[in-house]
């Protein structure tokens, strides 16, 4: 089986071969070598992890001997002053955090050859994680844990910092404590108030969701509302205590795709694999809106203190015939309520006329509006039917779509077809979308050939036709991290063609390029343009990123001649390596 993330072929013939993003996903080596002395005062140990932003050593102070945790900044980044500011953020907001559950910052320095490094204390012990793959916490210990936890993360809500990334991996469990956990990894921490520096908003995303996917809230893949505060880590905190209670590598099933993600947010997760008494303390802190939880940690069910504690260790138990009488009262009350409630609505439709097929259609246009990034349809049937078609750019938007439309009385059915296209594909469409309403008699068309499907390290070829006009043709591959790469013209190829010649293949004989694809497996979308007036006045970069080139593609597009122009777009889904994939040398014709 090849592998993807392998040096490309060496090109045959004199063609030149190029990878498709080949750096993404290569194994990289380490900033700094063991036996390294950082800063004149820090020796380095064993790398503990390595992430998008940086890596962490053990290291040892060279006078006082003692042990520190340092997170060292890729040089790469060193450059960026965004990536510096949260380095500095991160090293601000928890040197002002006094909790002994939360890891001690000790400073963000930069050594005599530019590189820039955090200082935390270093944690003996193993992480939450790798604790439950072994056994689960009893429920005395979950109650321990989830004291300990509230109290650090409570220290850091009333100083206005909001953790975010609240997940068993970011517990250290000294000597395998509960009481003794340490909160890590503040580094996509969100500070929060009017007293909150400008940049503190920024998170390692640049303002996207961060955080693992099975413990975020539902705020955070933008549900009800997608203002993120300190009750989405009381959220989060739920799912932790809940895979704690459950272990052996095991947590509640939050969903794996978006629209599971979204299904699982939506109402208090199945808690029947948790033990009985932990359910009352577990349950408010996963309620779906963030208005129905606990409104701090320290009002979190039976207080952080012993009440609860009491429950589970069976003291202080309440009767159980007391117990009984209260929750048959409490039910008898409940079916009371709800009787009065149908009633009061039926009383309401008859009185109410249904609305009409106006005011219907006014209320699908102001759901269907003021999306980001997106484009959105509805049509209404004689029957008041809707249908709410198109696509949003992001799984939030889609679920708050639907439960706008959902909302709208007097639609007998709902026919919902939103599809997801995330940034950039999203923003390119709407760029293109005006061209692509104007086909010429002969229109032109970009396809993935020859089956319309395609593997990581395997040759890229595109069918491309030319409309009925001459002029000239822009080819450009888009993948789903933001990266765009010029097909055609690129730096072998750069020719205009006339209708008589208005069918190539790129990536084979007789043009000069040819690329093996690799990078990230999903959607990728190609896209043709053609004009009949050169739509840049020099050359770009043969790949750029996406935030730089859209705009840019959107003021040339703005400033053509009225006239001949046209734009087409493929997607297809780019898939792992078959297993009797091979590498071609070469472009092959």
């Amino acid at each position: 089986m090849p592998d993807p993330d392998s040096p490309s072929p060496a090109p045959e013939d004199g063609q030149e071969a190029t990878r498709l993003f080949a750096t993404r996903g290569a194994a990289k080596s380490t900033v700094l070598q063991s036996g390294t002395v950082l800063g004149n005062t820090y020796v380095i140990g064993a790398l503990l992890g390595r992430g998008g932003m940086g890596e962490v050593y053990r290291a040892t102070h060279v006078e006082l001997g003692t042990e520190h945790a340092i997170k060292i900044m890729l040089p790469s980044l060193a450059d960026d002053p965004k990536i510096v500011q949260l380095f500095r953020e991160e090293a601000r907001k928890l040197g002002r955090v006094n909790n002994d559950a939360i890891v001690n910052y000790e400073g963000f320095f930069r050594d005599e050859h530019g590189l820039r490094y955090l200082v935390t204390e270093f944690v003996h012990g193993e992480s939450l994680q790798q604790v439950l793959h072994r056994r689960r916490l009893e429920p005395e210990e979950v109650l321990r844990l989830r004291d300990r936890l509230a109290s650090g993360l409570a220290a850091a809500h009333e100083i206005d910092i909001v953790h975010r990334d609240v997940s068993p991996e970011n517990v250290l469990l000294p000597e395998g404590r509960v009481d003794r956990a340490k909160l890590i990894d503040f580094g996509i921490a969100k500070a929060m108030g009017p007293k909150a520096i400008s940049s503190a908003n920024a998170t390692v995303l640049g303002g996207e969701f961060a955080g693992k996917y099975s413990y975020v809230s539902p705020e955070q893949i933008g549900l009800f509302g997608g203002r993120v505060d300190l009750r989405s880590d009381i959220y989060s905190l739920g799912l932790v205590l809940a895979a704690a209670a459950i272990g052996f590598g095991r947590k509640l099933d939050m969903g794996s795709s978006a629209a599971t993600m979204i299904a699982a947010r939506q109402r208090v997760p199945d808690l029947s694999e948790v033990p009985a008494p932990l359910r009352p303390v577990i349950a408010p802190m996963l309620a779906p809106r963030p208005d129905d939880r606990p409104p701090s940690m320290r009002a979190l069910p039976g207080g952080v203190g012993d009440r609860l504690r009491a429950s589970v260790s069976g003291l202080g138990a309440v009767p159980v015939e007391s117990s009984r009488r209260r929750a048959f009262l409490a039910l008898a009350a409940a079916a009371g309520l709800i009787a009065l409630i149908v009633a009061a609505l039926a009383m309401l439709r008859v009185l109410r006329p249904p609305p009409s097929t106006d005011e219907l259609r006014a209320s699908l246009a102001a759901a269907t509006a003021g999306y980001h990034c997106a484009s959105l349809d509805y049509t209404l049937g004689p029957d008041r039917s809707a249908r709410v078609s198109g696509y949003a750019a992001t799984p939030g938007d889609i679920a708050r779509l639907r439960h706008a439309v959902d909302g709208i009385g007097g639609i007998t059915k709902v026919d919902f077809a939103v599809g997801l296209r995330v940034w950039p594909y999203c923003q390119a469409l709407a760029i293109l979308q005006p061209l692509m309403q104007h086909q010429p008699r002969v229109a032109a068309t970009v396809s993935l050939s020859p089956w319309g499907e395609a593997h990581l390290g395997q040759p890229l070829y595109v069918d491309a036709r030319a409309p009925s006009f001459d002029g000239y043709i822009y080819v450009d591959y888009f993948d789903g991290e933001g990266d765009v790469l010029h097909l055609f013209p690129n730096s072998e190829d750069r020719l205009n063609f006339r209708p008589a010649q208005n069918h190539w293949v790129l990536g084979k004989p007789p043009l000069a390029r040819c690329w093996i694809l690799g990078g990230r497996t999903g959607e990728q979308l190609i896209t043709l343009i053609a004009t009949a007036e050169p739509l840049f006045p020099d050359r770009r970069p043969e790949a750029e990123n996406a935030r730089d080139y859209l705009p840019a593609l959107s003021q040339a597009i703005a400033d053509l001649p009225r006239g001949r122009s046209t734009a087409v777009t493929d997607f297809f889904q780019l898939g792992a390596a078959p297993p009797l994939a091979s590498r071609v040398d070469g472009c092959r014709s």
